[in-house]
């Protein structure tokens, strides 16, 4: 499928970005160029190794000294180096100490030391860390080294060693400062283990780097580690099925790098296919979304990789019983960095047991046999970027992302006829930052992004071949302004164009069918939004105006998040969003794409209405000394659903309806730390109705409608090496439809079908899990760390349904055939990684 804009789409974003280049002035001076400048002003020559005084980085003009007596003057008596003039023409420059020694004090804003910040030599893989006092020391350095300083929610530091000694002391004191987070700083550091964070806006925040341990998984997840959080559910089990407050999973929308992401998943839909370790923060936004996000009516989730040069080589390799994956972060030049990783499946030499769990949850019912013998299934992904910093103002990143699931099914034994799957992804993009000073902010980006869902199934005693196919493809360009009127107030504004290309088709060999449905839309949109915060309010109101062109349709979405903290220990917060979207998901049949993913991408049209959401919610957090309590109630409608996407497996499920949805609900979070422990219980208690006007019923239970839902966790360290994770969780069962068992089946025209009784009047029993997870750290150096982690999944091997329906039973057409949905059996899984 073609788009008509994609030529020019890209000519468009590239006119932009590169005529908006400014090459804006430094704050610090090459020493190299420096020289240059004074041998040309002199007319001398300096004679020195280029590697000793290349990274040199000077605070004043030496070329603007009046005198060469001076010139010299000064690099005696500020720099690491003697210069020794030889005679009239030529000086000598060489660095006073080959072994230097450095040592200095780090503090904040606030003048209190820094204590565990990393200190690494640029490219050397050495250094050490500041101790409770701040102090720090550094020895056999040379003067053209470069040293760095980083500690988790501060700016890093990058100063040469010449820089790093003070004339008039022994030993330096440097000051770090917060790392912005546009307003909306962390309020809460540890919001369930030390790796989650909420920040004031309300967005809870996985920091990859900080990951230790979480019950049940060996890799950091947000997909998987979401689940813990209260009002985020998967009814089966599945990262491509989260329900966030009631609404289904086609209503979260997921950016990469500011990039959509159609199905960023493997093993369809059971893990991510993010590598974590490449990934600097994955949030999740539940209400009161920046105006500056499109889509998503019941969630936002965002994920971005690292956008500050390393300067340093650094990576690191693992495995674990799903897959094996690298990562390798390359500093090209001092101002181009690469960033690549990789990941495949590993079942190609053996199936281990928890390939075998997840390939049995996952093909369980469907076309496929869950005999894994019968198919030959892998997967991978693949992840570049590439972060250009064309000075300290301007800044260019290019990301890349690609996603493939492949599955082969073989008929029968020795038989040529193969069903196949195809599950792929594909997505680059370009960014631009620049500032242009100390008030204002430039932002241009655009990506391409593809979606592509391909099956070949035979059928009918292999006489009838059906091919399948869905595909999605999303171009966009967006250009940002950020103001700052104030250090507390500031301004963003913008203007976004998407265009996305949605392909259905089916074809039919025998008899020949084929039905091809195409539907492109142009999205416009303007968004403004002002930010306040000082030390006690934090106030975001923005509004974003959509037109769509193919449905000629017009939205405006106020967009307002609040909150007021009278204290350190107590906020108060309100919120409340309007969002809408014109993508979907709707379930033809349940046998499409041989059953194993049965969702196919459509957009809206005068058959399929433009969704809608309202959205409001009020909370409280309190927090002293190491006890957390977090209280939210919130309340969402939305409008413009499809009953076909709703997941329904009854009387209603071909019907193309549409209709409304309303939820209502109350989340709590307690959380309690000591020094080696971490406790924490989540509850939801919820509600989610949906109404359909064409159905002579008032509003029912939604498939999603998990009344209570409960979360109880526990972490243990036993020393800095060694620690554990363990949780549980019980939930509602979740609604289904029974049969009428007086009559189980009915004639409709010519067929027999299920005689279903009222829609979800019955639950199925209530879910309960056990998770464990252990974390050994067994290697620790200055260069190098190695990780032992081990994870059970459902440790107590429970057997549980996680939905049901009826189909009309082939033996007996009089009778109804139940088809149960089962849970994730007991799944180890082991996991080695090393990092450098």
């Amino acid at each position: 499928m073609r788009l008509f804009y994609r030529n020019r789409f890209w000519i468009l974003l590239f006119m932009m970005l590169f005529s908006s280049l400014k090459v804006n002035s430094q704050n610090s001076f090459s020493f190299l160029e420096e020289l240059k400048l004074v041998e040309n002003k002199f007319d001398v020559k300096f004679s020195y190794v280029i590697s000793t005084v290349e990274n040199i980085r000077l605070q004043e003009k030496i070329s603007t000294i009046s005198t060469l007596k001076e010139v010299i003057e000064y690099i005696n008596s500020n720099t690491f180096l003697t210069a020794t003039k030889i005679d009239e023409r030529f000086i000598s420059i060489a660095p006073k100490l080959e072994n230097i020694k450095i040592c200095g004090y780090l503090f904040d804003k606030d003048a209190k030391p820094i204590n565990n910040a990393t200190i690494i030599v640029s490219g050397k893989l050495y250094g050490t860390i500041s101790n409770e006092n701040g102090s720090f020391t550094l020895e056999n350095l040379k003067i053209s080294d470069n040293v760095e300083f980083r500690y988790f929610g501060y700016k890093p530091i990058l100063k040469n060693v010449n820089e790093l000694v003070s004339p008039t002391s022994n030993c330096v004191k440097l000051m770090m400062f917060e790392e912005e987070f546009e307003l909306s700083e962390v309020f809460i550091n540890n919001y369930i283990t030390n790796s989650l964070s909420k920040l004031n806006d309300g967005t809870i925040q996985l920091k990859t780097t900080n990951f230790s341990v979480l019950a049940g998984q060996v890799e950091p997840d947000l997909l998987q580690t979401s689940q813990i959080l209260p009002g985020v559910e998967s009814p089966n089990e599945s990262i491509s099925n989260i329900n966030v407050r009631n609404g289904v999973s086609d209503q979260n929308v997921i950016f990469w790098d500011n990039i959509k992401l159609y199905n960023p998943t493997h093993f369809f839909g059971l893990i991510s296919a993010i590598n974590p370790y490449l990934t600097k923060n994955i949030s999740i936004i539940k209400n009161g979304t920046s105006a500056k996000y499109n889509d998503g009516v019941s969630s936002t989730i965002l994920l971005e990789t690292d956008d500050i040069s390393q300067n340093k080589l650094s990576g690191g390799m693992g495995t674990n019983f799903i897959f094996y994956d690298g990562f390798i972060k390359v500093p090209v030049t001092d101002k181009l960095e690469l960033k690549t990783s990789f990941r495949n499946s590993n079942n190609n030499w053996f199936n281990t047991p928890t390939y075998v769990a997840y390939f049995n949850k996952t093909f369980q019912n469907s076309s496929v046999s869950t005999t894994a013998s019968n198919s030959d299934f892998n997967f991978y992904d693949v992840n570049v970027s590439l972060l250009y910093n064309l000075n300290n103002n301007n800044r260019i990143k290019v990301s890349y992302l690609k996603i493939k699931n492949d599955l082969n099914y073989f008929e029968a034994e020795g038989s040529n006829l193969t069903d196949k799957i195809k599950q792929n992804s594909d997505a680059i993009g370009i960014s631009y930052n620049a500032t242009i000073n100390s008030k204002t902010k430039v932002a241009i980006s655009g990506y391409h992004s593809k979606y592509a869902l391909l099956s070949d199934n035979y059928q009918n005693n292999q006489q009838q071949l059906v091919i399948q196919e869905n595909e999605v493809l999303e171009n966009s360009l967006k250009t940002t302004l950020n103001y700052t009127f104030t250090d507390h107030l500031n301004l963003e504004t913008g203007y976004q164009l998407n265009e996305t290309g949605v392909l259905s088709s089916t074809n039919v060999n025998n008899p020949s069918y084929n039905r091809i449905q195409r539907s492109v839309m142009l999205n416009h949109s303007a968004f403004a939004e002002t930010n306040f915060t000082n030390h006690f309010w934090f106030i975001r109101t923005g509004v974003r105006f959509n037109y769509f062109d193919k449905i000629n349709q017009t939205t405006i979405e106020p967009r307002i998040n609040v909150s007021y903290s009278f204290n350190e220990n107590l906020n108060l917060n309100a919120r409340f969003e309007t969002k809408s979207q014109y993508t979907s998901q709707v379930i033809d049949y349940l046998d499409d794409f041989l059953g194993v993913e049965t969702k196919r991408w459509v957009m809206a049209d005068e058959n399929i209405p433009l969704i809608k959401s309202q959205q409001f919610s009020i909370g409280s957090t309190f927090k002293k000394n190491n006890f957390l309590a977090d209280l939210s109630l919130f309340h969402k409608n939305i409008e413009g659903i499809l009953i076909s996407g709703q997941g329904f497996q009854n009387q209603i499920q071909n019907k193309r309806w549409d209709g409304e949805q309303k939820s209502s609900g109350m989340e709590v979070l307690l959380n309690h730390r000591s020094k080696k422990t971490e406790f924490w219980a989540s509850y939801t208690l919820s509600t989610s109705d949906l109404l359909f006007k064409q159905i002579d019923e008032s509003y029912f239970p939604s498939n999603n409608d998990i009344r209570h839902s409960s979360t109880l966790g526990f972490n243990f360290h036993f020393n800095e090496r060694l620690n554990t994770s363990i949780s549980g969780i019980i939930k509602s069962g979740k609604p289904f439809t029974p049969i009428n068992t007086d009559q189980e089946t009915i004639q409709n025209g010519n067929f027999t079908v299920v005689n279903y009784a009222a829609l979800n009047t019955e639950r199925l029993k209530a879910y309960s899990r056990i998770d464990f997870s252990l974390n050994y750290l067994f290697l620790k150096t200055q260069h190098m760390q190695s990780n032992l982690k081990f994870g059970i999944l459902n440790v107590l091997n429970k057997k549980q349904l996680l939905d049901t329906y009826y189909v009309v039973d082939s033996d007996d057409s009089s009778k109804a055939k139940q088809i149960n949905i089962k849970s994730l059996e007991f799944t180890p899984n082991l996991s080695v990684r090393f990092a450098f």
